[in-house]
């Protein structure tokens, strides 16, 4: 759940765990939805994000520091167990169970995707409600007051990129642990210890630097990705 401070227009995203990937990735879309950039992203101290909780400077991962940098913002925390410092979000939590959460929990969905679909479309709803206190919906004092203030979006989403490190084995491939899959680099470089990076589509292999291998990644388990030019004469 994602949300802006003096709209509390909201974001809420079904995942299917809370792995780094995950997150990152649907924080993006949070702001895809909001249509730009806060100056400042506060959240709570999800090991994912916070790497050493402190009252006054807390200490961020790699990955969410890249991920500010993206997009251009600061990253600030709330102290460990005080809601109190993050009410906006706080509330909509409990105002998404209310009217997300409630509705759709007696449906069944074959897919997360068919879950996020009908969560969007109870979100739809919750943000075009109009409140009491304003006689304004959510979105309409979003779009009257927040979001002339926001800065642009990149060209393009925040990609969570990770690194590994294999031996090339004797088949002049490595082994990419998380598909079990293997893919392979010039034969001249068996033995050697080599680092693979990879997203959801690409898989690159570098030594010293410099890249010996790109591979579309498959997902086919204990399978090869095997190009004809990394073969042996």
């Amino acid at each position: 759940v994602c949300t802006l401070p003096f709209s509390s227009y909201t974001y809420v995203e079904a995942l299917a765990n809370a792995s780094q990937r995950n997150l990152y990735e649907s924080l993006g879309r949070a702001l895809s939805y909001f249509g730009g950039v806060p100056a400042n992203v506060l959240s709570d101290n999800m090991k994912q994000f916070v790497e050493k909780a402190s009252r006054y400077e807390p200490c961020f991962n790699e990955m969410a520091e890249q991920w500010s940098v993206y997009y251009n913002t600061t990253l600030s925390a709330a102290r460990v167990r005080k809601p109190k410092d993050k009410p906006s979000v706080e509330k909509e939590v409990h105002i998404s169970y209310l009217r997300i959460f409630a509705p759709l929990r007696n449906e069944t969905f074959c897919s997360l995707s068919e879950l996020n679909y009908r969560i969007h479309e109870c979100l739809a709803a919750h943000n075009a409600t109009p409140m009491q206190r304003y006689g304004l919906s959510r979105k309409e004092r979003f779009e009257q007051n927040e979001k002339p203030l926001l800065k642009p979006l990149p060209l393009s989403g925040f990609i969570v990129r990770q690194e590994v490190k294999a031996k090339v084995q004797r088949n002049y491939h490595v082994i990419l642990g998380e598909d079990m899959h293997q893919y392979s680099v010039p034969y001249i470089h068996v033995g050697e210890t080599v680092k693979i990076v990879y997203d959801y589509t690409e898989v690159e292999i570098f030594l010293n630097m410099r890249r010996i291998a790109l591979h579309l990644r498959s997902p086919r388990r204990n399978g090869y990705s095997t190009k004809e030019e990394h073969m042996p004469e």
